[in-house]
């Protein structure tokens, strides 16, 4: 003991404060120790002199003082008072359910409707005053009279727009991209099917007032429509003689570059060499100087391993003794709860064996059988009284009559489908025939449509002379390349192999001592990191 508390150097005093904290400077900063190892160590002072002397019990083999223990004292248990039995509740008189009263809905329009029909009073009023300042206009202008075609279309237009406001017509939704993309057959409902062959109708039909007006003596558009061919012809021609006039400006701008480009990296090999050079002689002047610190570190960190080594044997041998008591404790509350489950378990047998007794005598099963006449009446007097077997009778003739109307029904339904099925597959052949004249008139229309995609041929003096150019700058981008590989074969072989050996040998031995350096940085860290841990603790 007297050995331990001389030679104990982390004491309040002026070793702490001038040859340990000169030890600890060398390998942390001097304000991480006076602002938290130090601060910590006198706080933990008057602990640390408690473990020393227990320490120095254990050295001279003195017991330590043992706590008095405390005596269990048992307590009865809180057994709960069996209540007594409840008799059973009546069961409640089946009610019919209340039924639901009939929504405002039902008698009302909708808000949006009521908005929808005020806003259309609006424009109404709106529209009739306007006509009214319109009629009151005397310009000769209004009152020129207009030919049948044009009231026609007119007629037309106001239809359409007509049309577009009606708000509460049912909206189709639109067949989705991929049905279409695969033309996948669609299964038409009956609904769809009396559109598309209205549609068709009304197309047929504007088609037959197109025909009687050329009959009679109208116009036609075709002169416009051969105008209108040749105008877009002149613009597809214009519009390739620009697009093949920018790829020619690009192909010659890239050749250009690409001198430029050449004659960089000609500089940059010869900058690069210099350099190179100059990293070399750098490399080597900062492994030598690395070198030297890590030696310098390496015996810091042999001469603090051996300063750790006591303290590390110390804890082991209180964490012994302190895994024994524990183990003493833990043995002897075993050996009690053990004890006290065998008793709760026999005061559990004795109370399931009453509860068992009480509920056989629960169950004893009471005679409630009572005896139904079916052909007796109940006897009240009443004139529409009736036993239950004739009730039953008359339920089933009941339900013959009904079953007979539901078959006469089911008669004509079936009639009324089979006219309706006929008349629909006349509609779809009628449906059919149209498409595949309409799908001949798109196939013409793509392949006209094709024929315009093709680019038209362009022929200028001005795209001949980039032409020309562009060759010229190939050719001479072309003659550089080929003085280049000239340059590199133009090399002795045995060169070129030493320069590839020295480059592999230099970025192995780079290699080799980056990993070296990591590992011994790694083992500094672990070591510091324990150190610093068994300080504050």
């Amino acid at each position: 003991s007297s050995g331990i508390n001389a030679e104990w150097p982390l004491r309040p005093g002026p070793k702490l404060q001038s040859w340990l904290k000169n030890k600890w400077c060398h390998i942390y900063d001097q304000k991480f120790i006076e602002e938290s190892v130090l601060p910590n160590l006198l706080k933990n002072m008057d602990e640390a002199q408690t473990l020393i002397s227990h320490l120095n019990d254990k050295l001279r083999n003195k017991p330590a003082p043992k706590k008095p223990s405390t005596i269990t004292e048992p307590e009865p248990f809180k057994l709960t008072k069996v209540k007594p039995r409840s008799l059973p509740m009546p069961e409640p008189v089946p009610k019919l359910k209340a039924t639901n009263p009939v929504p405002t809905s039902t008698y009302k329009s909708p808000r949006e409707e009521i908005e929808l029909m005020k806003k259309k009073e609006e424009h109404k009023k709106r529209s009739e005053v306007l006509l009214e300042n319109v009629r009151g206009l005397s310009a000769n202008h209004t009152r020129t009279a207009k030919s049948l075609k044009t009231q026609d279309r007119l007629n037309t237009i106001v239809k359409e727009s007509d049309a577009q406001l009606k708000f509460d017509s049912h909206k189709a939704r639109p067949i989705p991209k991929k049905v279409m993309e695969n033309n996948t057959p669609i299964k038409l409902n009956a609904a769809a099917i009396l559109r598309e062959d209205a549609l068709y109708a009304k197309r047929e039909e504007e088609e037959l007032k197109k025909i009687v007006g050329v009959l009679s003596g109208e116009g036609t558009d075709d002169n416009f429509q051969i105008w209108k061919k040749q105008r877009d012809e002149e613009l597809r021609k214009e519009e390739a003689e620009h697009q093949t006039r920018k790829k020619m400006i690009g192909l010659i701008s890239y050749e250009e570059a690409m001198l430029a480009k050449q004659r960089l990296t000609e500089n940059n090999k010869s900058k690069v060499l210099k350099m190179k050079v100059e990293a070399d002689k750098m490399l080597k002047e900062f492994l030598i100087c690395q070198l030297r610190q890590e030696e310098e570190i390496r015996e810091k960190v042999l001469s603090i391993q051996d300063s750790h080594l006591q303290t590390k044997a110390a804890q082991q041998k209180l964490q012994d003794l302190k895994r024994k008591m524990v183990q003493d404790v833990h043995a002897e509350s075993a050996a009690l709860m053990q004890i006290a489950v065998e008793e709760a378990a026999k005061d559990m047998d004795r109370k399931m064996q009453l509860i068992q007794e009480i509920r056989a005598f629960d169950r004893t099963s009471i005679d409630t059988v009572k005896f139904v006449d079916l052909t007796s009446t109940a006897g009240f007097g009443f004139l529409c009284e009736m036993s239950i077997a004739e009730l039953r009778e008359r339920i089933v003739l009941m339900n013959e009559e009904k079953s007979r109307d539901l078959e006469e029904k089911r008669g004509d339904i079936l009639a009324e489908k089979v006219s309706y099925k006929k008349m629909i597959e006349q509609k779809l052949d009628a449906i059919s025939h149209n498409r595949e004249l309409i799908g001949k008139d798109a196939a013409k229309k793509s392949k006209e449509k094709e024929k315009l995609k093709s680019p038209p041929q362009v022929q200028s003096s001005e795209i001949d002379a980039m032409q020309k150019r562009l060759e010229e700058k190939r050719a001479e981008r072309m003659k550089m390349k080929s003085t280049q590989q000239m340059t590199m074969q133009s090399l002795p072989v045995k060169r070129a192999v030493n320069l590839e050996a020295e480059k592999r040998a230099m970025e192995e031995r780079r290699w080799k001592e980056l990993e070296n350096t990591r590992e011994r940085v790694a083992k500094m860290n672990t070591k510091t990191v324990g150190y610093r841990d068994t300080l504050l603790t």
